[in-house]
């Protein structure tokens, strides 16, 4: 798809800061980055969420076709969520943001 305009582009922009932007959605995506993960591992992971909002999360995520839950088990639930196919391309996007997180960090601490 090509940019038209800059409004265009700046709409884009905004649509892909709010699926990793926010203070849970990048971390979720990143997590899944590497392997799928249950429920309660991405919990435990995510020190001070609430389940409740990991949960809102996930089926954010899920609406927007970036992750799929998948029961593994019954009895007990026990449910997987990984990175659709189409998810799998905010890799390399995650990718850069770490990078560009790690040289923007050491440029404010030098600076302190």
């Amino acid at each position: 798809m090509e940019i038209k305009s800059k409004q265009q582009g700046i709409k884009v922009v905004g649509d892909v800061l709010d699926i990793v932007g926010g203070k849970w959605r990048g971390q979720i995506l990143a997590h899944l980055c590497d392997s799928p993960k249950r429920f309660n591992e991405l919990k435990t992971v995510l020190i001070r969420i609430t389940s409740s909002t990991l949960t809102k999360e996930l089926r954010y995520l899920e609406s927007i076709k970036m992750i799929e839950r998948k029961i593994i088990q019954n009895t007990p639930i026990v449910v997987e969520y990984k990175l659709t196919k189409h998810g799998m391309s905010i890799k390399d996007l995650i990718r850069h943001i770490i990078e560009w997180g790690l040289k923007h960090r050491a440029i404010v601490l030098k600076n302190e």
